[in-house]
């Protein structure tokens, strides 16, 4: 038998392995290298997750705010410029129901006015807006 065999098989060498393993650390360093991979990595995943909250809060302080106040900018815009159009649809129907008056005013007072004064036609495009009732396929529909 060589010498290594000698030595492996003794009883005397596995005494003394597990006696250094034991007393000298050996097992403790080991647990401590386990232990301590663990702790990099809790610390890998907390710098990790520290980096996602720091992107995601410059991401919403320089893309997603600015974004927020252009639409409220934006939506304000549009609620003044419907409260414009539906002023301008009011002011039409106004004065579209005044001429109409004047109309009949004019029939009444001197009949032959407007034989001599036509009333002006609507042009084509203003009247889908003020006299959508005129247009010959909403006639058609009704």
């Amino acid at each position: 038998m060589s010498p290594f065999q000698q030595l492996f098989g003794s009883v005397e060498f596995w005494s003394a392995v597990i006696l250094a393993l034991i007393g000298g650390g050996g097992i403790g360093g080991l647990v401590g290298a386990w232990s301590n991979s663990r702790k990099n990595e809790a610390d890998i995943d907390s710098i990790t997750a520290d980096a996602a909250d720091k992107a995601v809060k410059i991401l919403t302080d320089s893309i997603i705010s600015p974004l927020r106040e252009q639409v409220a900018y934006q939506e304000e815009q549009i609620r003044h410029l419907e409260e414009v159009q539906r002023k301008y649809f009011t002011a039409v129907a106004y004065t579209r129901s005044l001429f109409h008056w004047l109309q009949d005013f004019c029939e009444l007072v001197e009949p032959d006015f407007l034989a001599r004064h036509p009333k002006p036609s609507l042009p084509d495009e203003l009247r889908p807006d003020v006299a959508p009732e005129t247009i010959e396929s909403n006639k058609e529909e009704q």
